[in-house]
């Protein structure tokens, strides 16, 4: 498939990549990427704390499904964006990135993931200070995928699948519609369905985790590194065979890695003022961007040749977390009659904090099943496992996770039914009258207690952010407050 694109020029990486003999040699040019985005995150942060409460953009407690007792701002997403920027930027304008001499030439980054960036910013931002529909946040997913097709970031790994699996779709390429190849017009639509999947999934795969004060951006920041380890073991290992059949502008940028490192980057300026207890929150506007950023990542080893279905299927494993917690969420609602969009309070977060654990242990644990799931699957890579034997993994660990979280579910469920109906007769025996006892297992979604869902907690793109601090500090909004 011939591809078009439009790209950003920046200093020549070349071929060079793939003949690195260590990882010192091969990150060492990118530091300032990190460091860039570190410290811009840090600054801006603040500033965006300080402007959400004189405006008013702050998370209200209800009292009912919040567990902060003050107002908390939001629009920490828009700080994360702007230090992710500013590390992308770093690798176009500090000096000494990329490899000088040889074969080197100038390299690429593609500007459709910027513009989906901060299209999918704007979505959230819009959502944190006005509050929109679903379906608009669905959209605005929907043309970040649409800019990513536009470059062909992504669109390529059915190709690659088809390939792996034999079939035998280049046969349709003789056959045209309105001159096109049947064949490329089929692989085209069903690799832009797939970017968009991946796209809205992992959006709101990290908007439904986004529920306790550290955990998105944590989890997030974790499969970062996971991804970033994937991309130096590629770099290192790729082989002059594998050099012929991958597309020379995927291969010889750094975007993989400007990308990763940029991401983390921002992540760990946020993350201080994020941790319990949170002073900031990042809003729609963050967990709708660290989704979109997490798949177009992902998305950008779709065309590594050989390599594509191995590296994306190791990419979802370190990227397990998120993707397990969401569809627990959608296959419980559905089994107890509510919408997807119908919040609860059966999420992995919430079942770690009703088991006795703090804020910050979940927030912990959590983390440490992010770290398994990422040297797993860095480990599988490293290892050279074939892609079959990754795919029989993941699935066996996936099934595995979502039938222990839904039966401690279901048992939890029930446990509560219990103690509702208990207390419900020590009422009647008190009062001497009788009363009605509510039947949790008919309860309508409005009625389900969840600490995420008075933002909507959604497989929409709606922000979930439950079990908020309880101790943030007063005197840090009315520090940040107007006279």
């Amino acid at each position: 498939m011939n591809t078009t694109t439009t790209m950003l020029d920046v200093p020549a990486f070349g071929l060079l990549l793939a003949q690195q003999s260590s990882v010192m040699e091969l990150l060492s040019p990118y530091i300032g990427v990190l460091i860039v985005a570190f410290l811009i995150s840090l600054i801006a942060t603040p500033m965006m704390r300080s402007l959400a409460v004189k405006n008013g953009v702050v998370d209200w407690p209800d009292l009912k499904r919040k567990n902060h007792a003050v107002p908390v701002a939001y629009l920490g997403g828009v700080a994360i964006f702007l230090g992710w920027f500013a590390g992308v930027c770093a690798g176009f304008v500090l000096p000494r990135f990329g490899i000088a001499g040889g074969e080197a030439g100038s390299v690429v980054f593609p500007l459709s993931i910027i513009l989906g960036a901060g299209v999918i910013t704007l979505t959230g931002f819009f959502d944190d200070v006005y509050g929109i529909r679903a379906r608009v946040k669905i959209g605005g997913q929907l043309f970040a995928a649409a800019a990513l097709a536009s470059q062909n970031v992504g669109v390529q790994l059915t190709e690659n699948a088809l390939n792996v699996l034999h079939i035998p779709w280049e046969s349709l390429n003789d056959f045209t519609v309105l001159g096109s190849p049947v064949g490329d017009m089929l692989v085209y639509v069903v690799g832009t369905a797939l970017l968009a999947a991946f796209v809205i999934g992992a959006c709101n795969a990290v908007n439904l985790i986004d529920g306790l004060d550290g955990l998105a951006s944590g989890v997030v920041g974790i499969a970062m590194l996971g991804f970033l380890a994937i991309t130096v073991i590629f770099a290192l290992r790729v082989s002059e065979a594998d050099l012929a059949e991958i597309p020379s502008q995927f291969l010889e940028h750094p975007v993989r890695i400007v990308m990763c490192l940029a991401i983390i980057g921002a992540i760990l300026g946020f993350l201080p003022y994020n941790f319990n207890p949170a002073s900031i929150f990042m809003g729609d506007a963050g967990s709708l961007l660290l989704g979109y950023l997490a798949a177009a990542t992902i998305l950008l080893f779709s065309d590594t040749g050989g390599w594509a279905l191995k590296l994306t299927t190791a990419m979802l494993i370190v990227f397990a977390v998120p993707i397990t917690d969401t569809s627990l969420a959608i296959i419980r609602r559905k089994m107890r009659g509510y919408p997807i969009t119908a919040p609860d309070n059966q999420h992995i977060h919430h079942l770690l904090r009703r088991s006795g654990l703090s804020v910050k242990q979940s927030v912990m644990v959590m983390y440490a099943a992010g770290l398994g799931f990422a040297a797993l699957g860095v480990t599988m890579v490293a290892l050279d496992w074939s892609w079959r034997y990754i795919l029989v993994v993941f699935c066996l660990l996936y099934g595995t996770i979502m039938a222990v979280s839904f039966k401690y579910g279901a048992y939890q469920l029930e446990l509560e039914r219990r103690q509702q109906a208990e207390r419900a007769e020590q009422a009647k025996l008190a009062d001497g009258a009788p009363i009605d006892q509510p039947d949790a297992a008919s309860a309508t979604p409005d009625t389900v207690t969840d600490d995420a869902s008075a933002n909507g907690d959604s497989a929409a793109g709606v922000e979930s952010p439950a079990d908020k601090p309880a101790s943030v500090p007063e005197s840090r909004l009315r520090f940040e407050s107007p006279n």
